[in-house]
């Protein structure tokens, strides 16, 4: 995601899920619509005038879609809402409109909220849609796991947003810093963890700590984007929702969580909660990092005149830990324009039309989430990073995170920060503070149980 991925460490000071009170189930009854929506290019909907709302900053580029849509249907409207900046705030206003019945016919849905529409019924389900095949799209155009995001935990079947983004992780590198400081061992896809620990470690002492090595690969230790899959690969689950427990003590996630751990201080300075820009790698004072997909554009803009490139995770136990996430559009719970709205994702989700629109610099330069978008397309065509193209094997290696009931995400990742302070700066063991961290997660799990 282009715009979206800095926001997520905005997101972690806060709580995103809320109680929606008992007006908003009193009145979740379900939205006539016909039941074979018209494909995008269907005469039919001549005339028709649809609304979608976004999350602020993204209403740019939602708005070259728009104008694309109604260059190519010029009898069809299409206005685009800014709903808000803060998520919470966000979610807040779509709940009320939800109430009122004036929600738009589209909204902006993300991963981590997905859970939360879903349950507080503000979108619909899109998995009959699917089945059918209208307008050619179905379950199977989209990667399983960015799509998974969008299947509530309550009942698993159900699709409730439509992945825009495939936002995945891989490894930057700055060659010109390798080369300044005599390190020719370049990152490649088949480096493992320890190479990649080991070669940062090198960077940073040859730099004679000019710059760092490596950003911190869990940074301060609350994003699971980045650490997740470290755990995953190692053999842990992190959440279980058979057992609403979570394992981020267990052996396998002790290990991972010592792989993280290592980097510090030799190959990643020292630890900070600064966070933020202080792990961009795109501020040129590191020579590797792991980022997001969203983080091409910045870098090409930061680091004019040095050479720098992307390669695949190195592998920790022959897989390539890679994390990623999503934004999706779904249909508001209040639409009376489903097959209009319909329509327009025939249309956006179409290689040849509105998935190129999204592609283009002005439209986002995202990498679709599906399986057509990531064999080709405008985003893959660059010619800085010169390995662009990795993004796509990235994407299909990521491992996306299992959605948490309520708010116990974010008690998580709190307590998986304070367990890196606990290491790093109190000398605490890793068992030790990871089983605080995991106990404190369950306690919170126990609480979300006990109000179902």
């Amino acid at each position: 995601m282009k715009s979206v991925r800095p926001f997520w460490r905005r997101v972690a000071a806060v709580a995103v899920a809320m109680a929606v009170s008992a007006a908003l189930t009193a009145c979740s009854g379900g939205t006539t619509r016909s039941t074979a929506p018209a494909s995008a290019g269907s005469a039919a909907l001549d005339g028709s005038s649809i609304t979608i709302g976004t999350y602020s900053p993204l209403a740019p580029q939602y708005k070259v879609w728009a104008a694309a849509y109604t260059k190519e249907f010029p009898n069809r409207k299409v206005q685009i809402i800014p709903v808000s900046e803060d998520f919470t705030k966000y979610q807040q206003i779509l709940a009320t409109q939800r109430i009122s019945n004036t929600m738009p016919d589209l909204v902006f849905n993300v991963d981590f909220l997905a859970n939360v529409f879903a349950k507080d019924g503000l979108v619909l389900d899109l998995a009959p849609l699917l089945a059918e095949g209208k307008g050619g799209l179905t379950a199977d155009n989209f990667l399983p796991q960015f799509l998974g995001q969008y299947r509530p935990l309550d009942d698993p079947k159900k699709i409730t947003g439509l992945p825009v983004s495939a936002d995945s992780t891989a490894l930057y590198w700055n060659k010109t810093l390798f080369d300044k400081y005599g390190v020719t061992e370049y990152p490649t896809d088949s480096w493992t963890w320890d190479d990649y620990q080991r070669v940062a470690t090198e960077l940073q002492k040859n730099s004679k700590g000019a710059i760092y090595g490596a950003t911190p690969p869990a940074e301060d230790g609350s994003s699971i984007s980045y650490w997740g899959p470290t755990l995953l690969s190692m053999g842990a689950k992190i959440y279980d929702p058979a057992t609403n427990t979570v394992d981020i003590d267990s052996p396998a996630a002790i290990e991972g969580w010592k792989k993280m751990l290592a980097f510090y201080p030799d190959a990643t300075g020292p630890y900070s909660t600064q966070g933020g820009d202080a792990w961009n790698f795109a501020g040129g004072k590191f020579a590797m990092g792991v980022g997001s997909s969203a983080l091409v554009s910045a870098a090409r803009t930061s680091l004019k005149g040095q050479e720098w490139d992307l390669a695949r995770m190195p592998t920790i136990n022959g897989k390539h830990p890679s994390g990623g996430g999503s934004y999706a559009f779904s249909i508001s719970a209040t639409s009376k324009n489903v097959d209009a709205a319909w329509a327009f994702l025939a249309w956006f989700y179409d290689p040849e039309k509105g998935s190129l629109v999204a592609q283009s610099a002005e439209g986002g330069s995202i990498i679709p989430p599906t399986l057509s978008g990531l064999k080709g397309g405008a985003w893959s065509e660059a010619t800085v990073p010169a390995n662009i193209k990795v993004l796509a094997e990235t994407a299909t290696d990521a491992q996306l995170m299992v959605a948490m009931p309520g708010s116990s995400q974010q008690v998580m990742t709190d307590a998986t920060k304070t367990a890196f302070q606990e290491v790093l700066l109190k000398g605490a063991s890793p068992e030790d503070a990871f089983k605080k961290a995991a106990e404190t997660t369950n306690a919170a799990l126990a609480v979300e149980a006990a109000k179902k």
